[in-house]
């Protein structure tokens, strides 16, 4: 899964690997513990989204760019 900044290309140099079925909810704690409580919504472009807000829910799918809001 790659993170992009708002505005911004996804940096894909650094991908987060996470486990098979692991949500946004998940990946945002991986990436910092503030991200889940401060995190507003977040937009993913993939296989099965094209830039579409996600619910905390969703299970991230390889290859996917989440663009995290806070």
């Amino acid at each position: 899964v790659f993170t992009k900044t708002p505005g911004k290309d996804p940096d894909r140099n650094m991908p987060f690997v996470i486990p098979r079925d692991s949500t946004l909810e998940e990946l945002a704690g991986r990436i910092h513990k503030d991200f889940v409580s401060k995190m507003k919504y977040a937009r993913v472009w993939g296989k099965t989204v094209h830039g579409q807000m996600v619910q905390r829910d969703y299970i991230m799918q390889d290859g996917d760019i989440v663009e995290i809001h806070m």
